[in-house]
């Protein structure tokens, strides 16, 4: 089988596993219940670990005259279509839907707490997480946060950019291949494409995407091993590893690389590798070396032990690998011995295989996937880093040396392109000055929670707010400062004392306001402070309801806060 034939096997393979990964998800979906998680760590493991032993790279695949023809033409396409499909999916998840989880909100917090000048690690409760939250990321993952912190720009613009990174690299080699008349490698290349945006629970992940800002960073990262530049190399990976804690399993393996290629350079690849962590970590050990140590290495153990391993004991509560398995069979002692006999094992099989010549970063990838195994934080999006590593090894060498290759001029530029493409995304999905009549479709639901069915006064359309809270959600494509219009109407008499609502913007309370009876416009002042572009949620807080029953005024039992006809953001008046 020749060389072309085997990295057709190899990406096709790669699509394979993505699917196999992603089938628990995939089962509910097509058949309503989940799969035999055992079954699929099983064959999850071994797909991987073929794709591995057989990888014969370190040769780009033979280049032969580019021409662009109908095929290559269609597989362009293609893959511009379903890239522009993630988009503006992704992009309206950004628009309608609050963060999830505490991972996007805790490094919002601290990169807020950063830029006025206070410590990011430490523990934090907020509006939208009203728990003690702790800061276990390094700053090479938060870090980027500061440019949308900075902006008033969702959190998740970043998510998007860094999930498609990949993919659309994918779609890049798909069109070499096409053009190099490679058509069944060109059609392995569009479902290793398709499987990533699609088939992984990235549509759910984009809720809580953190980790996405460094994964543009692998496919670079993965070109500078395959073209033997071992110390632009090592501070790639010493990033990657203040980003990510779990890539120090990627270490032995690149170390064990570094020292067979070039032992002359070797104490220069340590030297920045350490040089690189150490900087990066440094200023905060500095400043406060208890919080950093309790935050960014103790809490994620701590939690998971107090908090997330009861859960996964119990059954019903299957993840994939080697550690829910130990803990729903009550063998927790067995969990960091496992996982340092599986390490092990995996490190000395690697070691004469590197000698040998085995390309290092499936091998890389092969331990970061026996440690995501066995981790104590067994949770599935670890998983994605270790497909992510494969794809971006496997784009690096079918590009090779071409006229479209990885390398940094065009990593900036698709990283450029696709912070253009959400522009884009944007300006379709939001708009600058959002407004909703009750009663009426819209593209989203701005009145989210806490109201009634519409009902009609005369020619006016209007929904009861029934309960002491309701949430409004308030999509924009700008921050800058505007008021928000509510023509609302009290449910108490001209006789009974006025009803008293507090709106809330985003966790800043905007205003305490009295509503008189009848209906009126409420005027709420919003500065740029308080908007964020993407998502923005407004809560309104009563201190009195009435029951129309209660008093006579029909048979209606609902505590009645107001009645809201419309909400308009409009630009701000002077």
């Amino acid at each position: 089988m020749t060389r072309p034939d085997r990295a057709v096997l190899t990406v096709a393979g790669l699509a394979v596993s993505i699917l196999v990964f992603s089938w628990p998800q995939l089962s509910v979906s097509i058949r309503g219940v989940s799969t035999w998680y055992p079954l699929v760590t099983v064959v999850f493991t071994l797909l991987v670990a073929g794709i591995v032993v057989t990888w014969r790279g370190g040769q780009a695949p033979s280049a032969g005259p580019s021409a662009v023809t109908p095929a290559a033409l269609a597989i362009t396409v293609l893959a511009a279509a379903v890239i522009a499909a993630a988009i503006y999916r992704w992009t309206r998840i950004l628009a309608w839907q609050p963060y999830e989880a505490d991972m996007l909100i805790v490094i919002r917090e601290a990169t807020r707490r950063f830029l006025n000048g206070r410590m990011p690690y430490t523990t934090y409760r907020t509006y939208d997480a009203p728990w003690n939250i702790a800061m276990p990321y390094g700053p090479a993952l938060w870090g980027p946060y500061l440019v949308p912190q900075l902006l008033r720009l969702d959190f998740r613009f970043v998510t998007i950019a860094g999930e498609l990174f990949v993919p659309v690299w994918c779609g890049v080699a798909a069109i070499v291949e096409s053009a190099r008349g490679r058509v069944a490698a060109a059609v392995a290349w569009l479902a290793v494409l398709a499987a990533l945006v699609f088939a992984l629970d990235v549509q759910g992940f984009t809720k809580i995407g953190h980790t996405p800002v460094y994964w543009p960073l692998l496919p670079l990262f993965a070109a500078m091993v395959w073209r033997s530049r071992w110390v632009h190399a090592a501070c790639l990976l010493g990033v990657l590893i203040v980003a990510r804690t779990t890539m120090v399993a990627v270490v032995p393996v690149f170390l064990m690389a570094a020292w067979t290629a070039d032992r002359r350079r070797f104490p220069l690849v340590l030297a920045a590798l350490a040089i690189t962590v150490t900087v990066t970590i440094a200023p905060f050990i500095v400043w406060d070396y208890r919080g950093l140590w309790d935050n960014m290495v103790l809490s994620y153990p701590r939690v998971m032990k107090e908090s997330v391993w009861p859960v996964l004991a119990r059954s019903g509560m299957e993840t994939i690998g080697l550690t829910e398995w130990l803990l729903e069979h009550h063998r927790e002692a067995l969990v960091v011995p496992a996982q340092v006999l599986v390490m092990l094992v995996v490190y000395a099989a690697t070691w004469p295989a590197i000698r040998r010549g085995a390309a290092p970063i499936p091998r890389m990838a092969i331990a970061l996937f026996a440690f995501s195994m066995t981790t104590l934080y067994p949770v599935h999006y670890l998983y994605y880093d270790v497909l992510l590593l494969l794809a971006s090894g496997a784009i690096v060498e079918t590009l090779g040396t071409g006229p479209v290759r990885m390398a940094v001029g065009p990593w900036l530029v698709s990283a450029s392109a696709l912070m253009v493409a959400m522009f884009v995304a944007t300006l379709g999905v939001l708009a600058p000055f959002p407004h909703a009549v009750a009663g009426e479709d819209g593209p989203g639901h701005l009145l989210r929670a806490g109201f009634g069915m519409a009902e009609r006064d005369g020619d006016r359309s209007f929904s009861w707010i029934a309960g002491h809270q309701a949430t409004i959600v308030l999509p924009r494509r700008s921050a800058h400062a505007a008021d928000i219009v509510l023509t609302a109407q009290s449910p108490f008499g001209s006789a009974d004392p006025a009803q008293s609502m507090t709106a809330i913007l985003n966790g800043t309370v905007l205003a305490h306001v009295a509503v008189a009876t009848g209906w009126q416009e409420i005027r709420l002042v919003a500065p740029r402070s308080t908007w964020w572009i993407g998502f923005n949620q407004l809560q309104l807080v009563f201190s009195s309801t009435v029951s129309p029953r209660d008093v006579g005024a029909g048979d209606d039992a609902r505590q009645l806060a107001l009645a809201l006809s419309r909400v308009d953001v409009t630009p701000r008046k002077e």
